[in-house]
């Protein structure tokens, strides 16, 4: 039936939806709440349930507490009705998730991508591994509702292209990313941004019931923001990246001096180690051919605390905070949540964060981690295939 939803449009339909989405969002959840939620007789909020529970889309959890007579029941989405595919490519890595209904990881493949990660390349990999994780969870291919793809670089909605993949390490990117993957798998697939998809998803996953509003920031190759207020989703993307930190600093790729993207950028970080070694400074990074260097390299220094890379995530961190401490001075979310390649490092999140809370003043908003920094847009672009079936646009 959850496929079904996209094309049904009686009310009795548009009812059901209703109901699946706020079991999907309160859950456990008792029919008095979901009555009190829609305004529906009870009777035919009884109704509408017992149809979503018998075509398996919704169950009783059990957890009900009586109150002296009989346990209410408390529906809960069943997880394994149906699943989906979230993926994420980006120029380190693509990474290729199996979820169920609930966004829990049931499967997972990544490739770290390479002189061989062509498009053709790549594509065949994800369909290769859509295939082989249905196989190995003994999952029906006709279960699974459908393909999202996240990319953190600029794309081409109605080509399904990258416009501007010079920062692959392959070639061959001139492809219909959409297209490709929907004849290769026989089923829809989605293509979002990275950085929208991360907070839809840590908005699903984690704060849901808490918040209407919160902030995903993140610090990558490019440094990117994306916001839920009043539970809907707004686009920011690179503009945090483009926030002025040094009147008279650096020169920015946008052509204006002293952004964010400059300093705390993995390519700015990269960037500033380069010239350190040049200067003769010392770091585990000496071994290498300097200008072969890239983020592989400088990601694994960080991981071994290298004095040389730390000192450089410090400061690229303390300009993150200075950055973020202004927009949360200026959109007052209640949580902002952190992600990126970087967060998972040491330093670069507890230096950024402690530099934005000094600042605040209200000493209101909470800061958080990403719950899965390296999966969750993946687990983002597997929600917004969800979406897609039962929930109202969030734009």
């Amino acid at each position: 039936m959850l496929k079904k939803f996209e094309e049904l449009t009686s009310p009795k339909a548009k009812n059901l939806k209703l109901l699946y989405s706020l079991v999907r969002k309160h859950g456990p959840i008792k029919i008095n709440t979901l009555t009190e939620l829609t305004g529906f007789k009870h009777v035919t909020c009884a109704r509408l349930l017992d149809e979503l529970v018998e075509e398996g889309l919704i169950h009783d959890s059990g957890i009900g507490k009586s109150s002296g007579g009989r346990k209410p029941l408390m529906y809960v989405v069943k997880p394994d009705a149906y699943y989906l595919v979230g993926v994420e490519i980006t120029s380190l890595f693509t990474t290729v998730l199996l979820l169920d209904l609930t966004l829990h990881i049931v499967g997972m493949e990544k490739l770290k991508m390479d002189t061989a990660c062509t498009g053709e390349h790549t594509l065949n990999f994800i369909t290769r591994c859509v295939d082989e994780l249905l196989v190995k969870n003994n999952i029906q291919k006709e279960k699974l509702l459908g393909i999202g793809i996240g990319m953190l670089d600029t794309f081409d909605p109605e080509k399904g292209t990258i416009q501007d993949p010079q920062s692959f390490p392959a070639l061959g990117w001139n492809i219909n990313i959409v297209e490709e993957l929907e004849r290769k798998n026989n089923t829809k697939v989605f293509l979002g941004n990275g950085t929208d998809l991360a907070a839809l998803a840590e908005y699903r996953l984690n704060y849901w019931k808490e918040t209407d509003n919160l902030i995903f920031v993140s610090s990558d190759i490019e440094i990117r923001c994306s916001a839920i207020f009043q539970g809907r989703l707004v686009r920011n993307n690179a503009a945090f990246g483009h926030t002025i930190i040094d009147i008279h600093g650096r020169r920015c790729t946008c052509g204006s001096y002293g952004c964010l993207q400059g300093y705390s950028s993995l390519t700015a970080i990269r960037n500033e180690v380069i010239r350190l070694l040049k200067r003769g400074k010392s770091s585990i990074l000496q071994k290498e051919e300097i200008e072969e260097i890239d983020f592989h390299h400088i990601l694994h220094a960080i991981e071994h605390k290298d004095p040389l890379c730390l000192e450089v995530v410090k400061d690229a961190a303390y300009y993150f905070g200075i950055a973020l401490s202004n927009l949360i001075f200026m959109m007052r979310p209640e949580i902002v949540v952190f992600g990126g390649t970087l967060v998972p490092k040491p330093l670069f999140f507890e230096e950024a964060a402690k530099t934005a809370l000094m600042r605040d003043t209200s000493r209101t908003v909470q800061i958080n981690k990403s719950t899965s920094a390296y999966n969750i847009v993946a687990q983002g672009a597997g929600c917004m295939v969800l979406d897609y079936f039962t929930e109202e646009p969030l734009v």
